[in-house]
């Protein structure tokens, strides 16, 4: 009987290495990968910042334009039939173009969520 259990832990203890032997074997090759290709993206990030002349915004620029921003809403929450007749007075080619802009924002942040997600519908149910 007692053979018996040994050869039954045995061979339990068998599959148990072979299962984590895979498992750390995949997990091994996503992690070479993920860093290869998170290196990569860095170094084409670096060459189009570098190509682009691109900069970040300093303080004052950020201050200078939330300042705009609350100016103009403190101005609105004043007279807003001042902003309704802003609204009325939009025609038909302002309205497409500011509801593009709406679509493309709507689309840039759906591809987010997806790519965040890493599914295209729905999120995991635990």
């Amino acid at each position: 009987m007692l053979g018996k259990i040994q050869a039954t832990g045995s061979k339990l203890f068998a599959r148990g290495g072979v299962i984590t032997g895979r498992i750390m074997n995949t997990s091994n090759v996503w992690l070479t990968k993920s860093i290869y290709y998170g290196k990569v993206g860095a170094e084409l990030s670096k060459e189009i910042y570098r190509k682009e002349g691109l900069t970040p915004p300093n303080v004052d620029e950020f201050k200078s334009v939330y300042a705009k921003l609350l100016g103009l809403g403190k101005e609105y929450s004043k007279k807003p039939t001042e902003l309704l007749n802003m609204a009325k007075s939009l025609k038909k080619n302002d309205l497409l173009k500011y509801g593009s802009y709406g679509v493309q924002i709507l689309g840039f942040f759906s591809l987010g969520e997806v790519i965040g997600r890493r599914k295209l519908v729905g999120y995991k149910h635990y």
